[in-house]
């Protein structure tokens, strides 16, 4: 979240503002100050009455926009001490990112755009920064894919079986942003992977659903960045391709 139009990254955070939305206001205030670094991870916030004086709005305005912010993981109530901005990552706070997501663009074609853009840059980080101890692990997860597979799983078990090898992809990746992102990824994109492993079962084509995630191991494995774009697309035609048959 950056700083807002008109709004200098070096304005005071305890400052008048307009009546508008204020609630929306308080916590915009708020947030582009954890953002910009002027409140920092483990800091006390002003008090209630504090931001109610200096912001001119009312204390239960305050009150409100604090608890939202609490809410999504933002800020903490210590009791007896204050409330202070969250001094680590919570999963609470991409819930609102999730949510978001899916109502603005729930439909499978931007689900599965959203996707194969993500796994591309996942796939380009895990061949550069992969070991020979995370190729390894990497060919567990493939194996545990084809073990589950063998076994005739329910559907269920496949899709947490696909969402292991994709994960450890991601660890790979090395990157805590990545890592984070993949939360809001997997939310967004699981009801169209489940749907896409019911066809893949519905059509006897098992097999293929493997074929496609040891194409992307042997990507990894032989760190062959030219191949990166043209794996990810065969994965993601065949994705196409299914939901294109059940239409």
């Amino acid at each position: 979240m950056g700083n807002q139009a008109g709004t200098p990254k070096n304005e005071p955070l305890l400052r008048p503002m307009e009546q508008k939305s204020i609630v929306d206001r308080i916590i915009a205030r708020l947030t582009e100050a954890v953002v910009s670094g002027r409140l920092k991870p483990g800091e006390k916030i002003p008090t209630e009455t504090e931001l109610a004086d200096s912001m001119g709005v009312g204390r239960n305005s305050v009150r409100e926009a604090v608890k939202a912010l609490v809410t999504i993981g933002v800020l903490d109530i210590r009791r007896a001490e204050g409330t202070f901005v969250a001094d680590g990552f919570n999963d609470r706070m991409m819930e609102p990112m999730v949510y978001g997501l899916i109502l603005e663009g729930g439909s499978t074609p931007a689900v599965l755009e959203l996707r194969h853009i993500f796994d591309v840059g996942v796939l380009q980080l895990a061949i550069e920064k992969a070991t020979d101890e995370d190729i390894a692990r990497l060919k567990s997860a493939l194996g545990l894919l084809e073990k589950t597979i063998l076994k005739s799983p329910s559907d269920e078990a496949l899709m947490m079986a696909d969402i292991a090898f994709h994960d450890e992809m991601q660890r790979i990746a090395g990157n805590p942003l990545v890592e984070k992102m993949s939360f809001v990824v997997e939310r967004v994109a699981r009801d169209s992977r489940q749907k896409a492993i019911e066809r893949f079962r519905a059509g006897g084509e098992l097999d293929e659903f493997l074929a496609l995630h040891r194409n992307l191991y042997e990507v990894v494995a032989s760190r062959d960045k030219a191949r990166v774009v043209d794996a990810m697309n065969d994965h993601f035609r065949y994705w196409k391709d299914v939901f294109g048959k059940a239409e």
